[in-house]
């Protein structure tokens, strides 16, 4: 009768005010974002880590920024740059914020389709006049605008920070044009796929801590084995197998950076085409949605 009760209760302020797909979509997205952000006990990991990321990145980024005209980039030798809006991204060694992004993104995902599937909700959500796509959807969105939060704002506050160093002329605005834009699509590019990567181990370990445990170590565990591996083989390509890697070639490859990483204490380079970079991206990213589609299509058959 317990369980019965909380399934209703998931239900109970759509039937007034949800009478269309899109409503309820929209709706159930909304609603899981404001979940995940309300002040309880469960959603209190969450608020911490935001503030984490908001700490971390206003001492590392702001008070601790690079000279104005250094902004975003700076030239480290003659291979590579420094870019703080990438630096953001990484380890905390470069003042990044991978390892509280990767914790709240884990945290945050695990139990958004796991729940469902214990509590056998998700017959319910999949009874409605919405497809697996639209539950899909609806249940990718919190994750999503949790993550934009802690991805785009802060790069962007950031940014607004240098121009107002440079005496908000506007000038300087128009020769950045292009920076906004490109921090924004590099945001929405780790949010999306972080998303994703997380309602998918969501819907393969049905325990919610688990599957933000897994979520965690998939990130890490790759990275470690990946950078192993390629001391011994010496083939970039090796790294395309290190999700943390791959996303992180791709957002060099958004502001024309050439991509580096610390190897056995030396910076290196990679040689790979677009083709094996966005190509192993869109197998990863289409094969984590097919899969969870695949995942559902098979809890409804045995409903």
């Amino acid at each position: 009768m317990k369980e019965e009760a909380q399934v209703s209760e998931k239900f109970t302020r759509y039937d007034a005010e949800l009478t269309t797909r899109t409503r309820i979509v929209i709706g159930m997205g909304l609603r899981g974002f404001s979940n995940l952000i309300k002040f309880n006990k469960k959603s209190s990991w969450n608020l911490a880590l935001v503030f984490l990321i908001y700490l971390w990145s206003m001492v590392f980024f702001v008070l601790m920024a690079s000279d104005n005209n250094s902004y975003p980039c700076e030239e480290m030798g003659t291979d590579f740059k420094y870019c703080q809006p990438i630096a953001y991204y990484g380890d905390m060694g470069l003042g990044g914020v991978r390892l509280f992004l990767v914790t709240l993104a884990a945290i945050a995902s695990g139990g958004l389709i796991a729940n469902d599937m214990n509590d056998k909700s998700l017959h319910l959500y999949l009874s409605r006049p919405i497809s697996r796509l639209d539950y899909l959807i609806a249940r990718f969105i919190p994750i999503f605008l949790l993550l934009i939060f802690v991805t785009v704002l802060p790069n962007i506050i950031t940014f607004i920070t240098q121009w107002s160093s440079a005496g908000l002329e506007f000038i300087w605005i128009k020769n950045h044009k292009w920076l906004i834009f490109d921090i924004i699509i590099q945001g929405i590019f780790y949010s999306a796929s972080y998303s994703i990567i997380g309602l998918t181990f969501s819907t393969l370990i049905n325990r919610e801590y688990r599957a933000a445990g897994a979520f965690f170590l998939f990130v890490y565990g790759t990275n470690i084995i990946v950078e192993i591996f390629h001391l011994f083989v010496e083939d970039d390509r090796v790294l395309l197998f290190s999700i943390a890697h791959l996303l992180d070639i791709v957002s060099f490859e958004i502001f024309g950076a050439e991509y580096y990483f610390t190897s056995a204490g030396q910076l290196k380079g990679i040689e790979l085409s677009n083709l094996e970079i966005f190509g192993t991206l869109t197998l990863v990213i289409g094969g984590c949605g097919l899969f969870v589609n695949w995942m559902i299509s098979q809890m409804e058959a045995n409903k």
